[in-house]
């Protein structure tokens, strides 16, 4: 607002004056304290001129505010969709991480748009951002550690897969060298930056080399198979050796050596589970007389008649061993010694009674006396052995031809 003096007048003030058509105009602020020196044409301004200039003021100041508020509303608005277009990159960037928390971020992400476009108070939308921002900071660091863990442990699989490759690869020398080849190609595929580029190279190399190995495994089966067979053949050589190193070759019955093994294992069992078996140890009647009647090779075929007719008249886990000379023992596991005397004495009866055929014109009879123990607390081979030997020599001596326990 502005005062108007004549310009013949001039008047001591301290506000800011200019000449206009004759006049000299001075600038006052507009304050009740300066209305009674505003003047125009040397007249006192009154209350309708005073209100009339602070309305014009007023009017102005509002305009300038008017065209600063609409400026200021441009710029929120761009703020604002730029603000929405950062957090909708921020949501792409996100890799579906579950382990390292994507799904929460992207929530948390989510809110911040909605509160960004939803006309919250300035102070809840600055905490919103805040929280998205520490969240994403800490998102980030974790993929960064997810990223480098998984780059790491690929490149470990791709080097086990190469030494592994390198192992199995001794063969052909073709297929050593794709192997080896392979393996090159799987050490450069380690090397590249994109893990889009190192998943496609890994899939065509894993797809190459499952050929190879397709291969390999063919050939490997016609090997296999010959070397089954030949372990067959090796098994079967040496199931034979053992049973040979373990039978009398003349009747078939088990060695002494079988027989010592078998009666140390029983006596060791029955100690120390409290079971029971016993002992039969018979001797061919007169064979001597037989050698000499009918020759060694009739004295041979008498033996092993001998053991055949034990088999078939005991259990097949029962044991028939080859002593020595006309003599074997017979191991009858979980038999108590009742049972084996009367085992004993219907096995001299049979014998006894059955005729063994020398030639078309010549039939043979012959006997045997047997000694009979069962295992009692605190036997050992040794001490069977000598109870039976005992037994069979009082049948030897009380006729032959019967059984007697010791």
């Amino acid at each position: 607002m502005h005062a108007v003096t004549p310009g013949n007048r001039r008047r001591r003030a301290r506000g800011r004056g200019a000449r206009c058509h004759g006049f000299t105009v001075t600038y006052w602020p507009l304050t009740s304290k300066n209305v009674d020196r505003y003047r125009l044409v040397g007249r006192p301004a009154d209350s309708t001129t005073v209100s009339l200039i602070a309305g014009l003021r007023e009017r102005r100041e509002r305009g300038a505010l008017a065209v600063e508020l609409e400026g200021s509303r441009s710029r929120v608005q761009v703020l604002e969709e730029t603000a929405l277009a950062m957090v909708d990159c921020v949501q792409a960037l996100v890799l579906d991480l579950e382990e390292i928390g994507a799904p929460a971020l992207r929530a948390t992400l989510t809110t911040l748009r909605g509160r960004l476009g939803g006309g919250d108070d300035a102070e809840r939308v600055a905490e919103h951002v805040a929280v998205a921002k520490h969240a994403t900071l800490e998102f980030a660091d974790a993929e960064r550690e997810h990223l480098a863990n998984k780059d790491a442990e690929l490149r470990r699989i791709i080097r086990v897969l190469t030494d592994g490759l390198t192992g199995i690869g001794h063969g052909a020398a073709t297929y050593h060298k794709l192997i080896l080849d392979t393996g090159s190609r799987f050490e450069a595929a380690s090397r590249l930056d994109d893990l889009q580029r190192v998943r496609a190279a890994i899939t065509t190399e894993v797809s190459s080399l499952r050929t190879a190995v397709a291969k390999r495994q063919a050939a490997d089966t016609q090997n296999n198979a010959a070397l089954r067979a030949e372990i067959e053949t090796l098994r079967s050589r040496v199931e034979t050796a053992t049973s040979a190193a373990r039978t009398d070759a003349l009747t078939g019955a088990a060695n002494r050596g079988a027989f010592d093994d078998e009666l140390q294992r029983r006596c060791v069992l029955a100690a120390s589970t409290g079971g029971e078996f016993s002992l039969l140890l018979a001797d061919i009647d007169h064979f001597k007389v037989i050698n000499d009647t009918y020759g060694h090779p009739v004295g041979d075929r008498v033996l092993q008649s001998l053991v055949t007719f034990l088999r078939d008249r005991v259990r097949r886990d029962d044991l028939i061993a080859r002593w020595g000379g006309e003599e074997f023992a017979v191991l009858l596991p979980k038999a108590a010694m009742r049972a084996a005397y009367t085992k004993a004495k219907a096995l001299v009866e049979d014998l006894e009674t059955t005729d063994w055929t020398i030639d078309a014109a010549k039939k043979l009879r012959f006997t045997m006396s047997v000694g009979v123990v069962g295992w009692s607390k605190g036997d050992e081979p040794k001490t069977m052995v000598e109870r039976v030997d005992k037994a069979l020599y009082a049948a030897k001596h009380s006729g032959r031809n019967r059984a007697m326990k010791g």
